[in-house]
């Protein structure tokens, strides 16, 4: 079954559990680790390319770039299959394709995110601080890559970092003030999620009024993206968290975790040590390798013209403080289990153990000019 009209759909038809996954891609907001940790959790065989347009178009080999060209190696990562939402014209049916659990459908950078999607599939997006998504934003395009760094002066030049003095003045006094870029990650963020739908909405959590059942936030990763696939899982979704990447994320997760469980235990300390969480990529911090840290580059000018300037309903809605600062908690995360086993227990105190191995040998090579003195004496 097809439909072509939006109002198909009616609110009584909206199921309790919605299978299918889908992800919002937030542009310079943890998008492509997102992604690919999503895409191999489903394996990418399953991975559908929504299509908002009246007619269908061919499979995009990037997310981006639409052609049909597959041979490059880093096309066959992202090789979609169309899935029609607003249209009849697709191979794939939405509906059909909203009764599976095996399947992840991918909303590109600029497309809106529409609640028809959210109606019958669980959307993941993600949100990032303002400063932060502007200095990546920068950074990007100061290594040469993106379309917008040929249309928009001062950028970089100084690699790896841009961190130079001349880089953090061209940063501060000619990119962020140029007219194009000033304003830039709130018009994105109204193109990801309709303006309007947010403007409008009444209830007291504003973040009801997106059309996002949950957020992973770049600055605590892994928690967060634990969290909203369990929050997946337990309303009906299909989680495979034997899936490598993901493993490895939970296994981390867990360690942190377990660590302040056992700090809790000895002084009361409720805080999660959030210092090493990753922010760019499933498993590793990339973002070192881009930039320098995020309030190097901002002055109290600066900070101010983001934290007060057309962002400011990003800070208030998220829970966001300052520029390149803390966040308030606005929704209570999902703990991973202990370690079923003693893994993380054996691993430190294995590492104990070959260290207290390595001071007895030393001390054994100490005591053998003593013990073979003694030895010649008592002969």
């Amino acid at each position: 079954m097809m439909f072509t009209n939006v109002d198909v759909i009616h609110q009584d038809d909206v199921p309790t559990s919605k299978p299918l996954l889908a992800f919002k891609h937030n542009p310079k907001a943890g998008g492509g680790s997102i992604f690919i940790l999503l895409s191999e959790m489903k394996t990418r065989n399953n991975t559908y390319l929504a299509n908002f347009l009246k007619e269908s178009t061919y499979c995009t080999s990037h997310p981006n770039v639409k052609t049909k060209k597959k041979s490059m190696e880093e096309d066959s990562l992202y090789c979609q299959k169309e899935i029609c939402v607003n249209s009849a014209k697709c191979k794939y049916s939405f509906l059909d394709l909203a009764e599976r659990n095996d399947a992840l459908m991918y909303i590109k950078e600029f497309d809106t995110a529409d609640p028809i999607i959210q109606q019958r599939a669980f959307v993941v997006s993600s949100i990032r601080e303002p400063c932060d998504q502007f200095l990546s934003l920068w950074a990007y395009g100061s290594s040469g890559r993106g379309a917008l760094h040929r249309n928009v002066d001062g950028y970089g030049i100084d690699a790896p970092y841009f961190d130079s003095p001349r880089d953090i003045d061209a940063f501060r006094h000619d990119w962020l003030g140029n007219r194009e870029i000033k304003g830039m990650i709130a018009r994105r963020h109204h193109q990801s999620f309709g303006k309007n739908r947010l403007e409008d909405t009444n209830a007291d959590n504003k973040l009801d009024g997106y059309p996002v059942d949950c957020w992973v936030y770049v600055d605590d990763f892994d928690a967060t993206m634990y969290s909203c696939l369990r929050e997946y899982e337990i309303q009906g979704g299909h989680v495979d968290w034997t899936a490598p990447l993901l493993s490895e994320l939970v296994k981390d997760l867990q360690k942190k975790y377990d660590r302040s469980r056992r700090l809790q235990k000895l002084d009361g300390n409720t805080a999660i040590d959030r210092s090493n969480y990753t922010k760019n990529d499933p498993l590793h911090n990339v973002q070192e390798n881009h930039h320098s840290d995020c309030s190097k580059y901002f002055d109290e000018e600066t900070a101010a013209f983001i934290r007060y300037g057309e962002e400011e309903f990003i800070y208030d809605y998220f829970g966001y403080e300052s520029c390149c600062g803390g966040r308030k908690p606005i929704n209570k995360l999902i703990a991973p289990p202990p370690t079923s086993s003693s893994l993380v227990y054996a691993e430190e105190v294995g590492e104990l153990e070959e260290m207290d191995y390595s001071l007895h040998v030393a001390f054994l090579f100490l005591l053998l000019p003593s013990l073979f003195y003694l030895k010649r004496r008592a002969i």
